[in-house]
């Protein structure tokens, strides 16, 4: 078997070819381009052996997994590309003097090597599709967020108070339109309407090509069960089946909420402990739609109101609604993978999904069969 590490940038990498008894074969620096990185590995196509590529983590990873999976179609080699977790390889691979060349060997000595190695979920076309989407839509809404804290920026700086309790409302906008401003005043105020709804009509047309794969036979029974728990929708269902992916590589509840980050961090040593707040790791727009959903959940569900009494009297209510989240995220889990719905009151959340499957068949007469 050859082994290959590859210390991935933006615009190129730096390859470190070895065979298994850790001979360097060739090294150097590729662009990245399938054209390029097949050209480098030429070299590998005569004997024919499988080839065991390793590559850190980056926003590129999954681009240039992909160049490698298809650079082992067309040569017809057997290319193992994996993606290893760059935060977790840290503790194996750090080194006190890091240049490209180096991390290349050492990702290269850990391909070499048995280490069952942290490597990464790659999420097929399906799932990546949908994550980017959604956090497309969610960088629209922290768009027009911002521009409407700019127009209550603009009346502050003024002293001019507020007499309605939203601005954006029909009302509201009459409101604006009519208000006497200075000049510079009126011009900035009009800009800034102006970009919020153009956003709000793109915030439309995403929500809408939303609403259109939830109806896709991939997604329409799973967004069907997740939608029977109360206070979840049809963007939280599908950010909950985007982010977690791949349902059967979570082993346990608790591994899901360490995934998402809502698991608080431990430093337990000799008589010394230590629990602090959440670890925040993973992906950030699964908490925050989590903690939304919570909010409005907390209410209508027993045992998460109980929860978050509970946990409210001794640490807030912050605490206690992160603690809410946690407990739907690992609901949600069990639902998927038993095919479940929402136990609160199963037999009318069965006809629930039922019907809604009906409704998205109909809607999308693709998703039939």
């Amino acid at each position: 078997m050859k082994v290959v590490g590859m210390d991935v940038h933006v615009r190129n990498s730096f390859l470190c070819v070895a065979d298994s008894d850790g001979a360097v074969l060739r090294r150097g620096r590729v662009g990245n381009t399938l054209g390029e990185i097949a050209q480098f590995l030429s070299m590998l196509e005569e004997k024919k052996e499988p080839v065991r590529v390793v590559l850190e983590s980056t926003t590129n990873s999954r681009a240039i997994h992909r160049m490698l999976q298809e650079y082992g179609r067309q040569s017809g080699l057997e290319v193992d590309a994996q993606v290893l977790d760059a935060r977790k390889l840290r503790i194996i691979a750090e080194s006190v003097s890091k240049c490209d060349k180096q991390d290349a060997a050492v990702l290269c000595e850990l391909a070499r090597s048995q280490l069952k190695l942290p490597v990464c979920y790659m999420p097929d076309d399906e799932v990546f599709a949908l994550r980017e989407h959604l956090r497309a839509r969610s960088d629209l809404v922290r768009m027009r967020t911002m521009l409407k804290n700019r127009v209550h920026a603009v009346l502050h700086r003024r002293g001019i108070l507020n007499p309605l309790g939203d601005l954006f409302t029909k009302g509201g906008r009459q409101w604006l339109k009519e208000l006497t401003l200075d000049e510079a005043g009126r011009s900035i105020l009009d800009r800034y309407l102006a970009m919020i709804d153009q956003l709000q009509g793109t915030l439309e047309q995403s929500t809408a090509d939303l609403m259109r794969l939830s109806r896709s036979q991939r997604w329409c029974k799973p967004v069907a069960l997740l939608r029977t728990m109360p206070g979840v929708g049809p963007i939280t269902s599908l950010t909950i089946l985007a982010e977690l992916g791949e349902i059967g590589r979570f082993k346990s509840r608790a591994a899901v909420s360490n995934y998402a980050g809502l698991v608080p961090v431990v430093r337990d040593s000799n008589q010394k402990h230590y629990s602090g707040g959440i670890t925040r790791r993973g992906p950030t727009h699964l908490r925050g739609v989590l903690i939304e959903a919570a909010w409005m959940s907390k209410g209508r569900v027993p045992q998460y109101q109980a929860i978050f009494n509970r946990v409210s009297q001794r640490k807030g209510s912050h605490v206690a609604i992160v603690a809410v989240s946690r407990r739907m995220l690992e609901d949600a889990w069990t639902m998927l993978k038993k095919d479940e719905v929402f136990r609160l009151s199963s037999t009318t959340a069965t006809a629930v999904v039922e019907e809604r499957i009906g409704e998205s068949v109909v809607a999308d007469p693709g998703v039939a069969g």
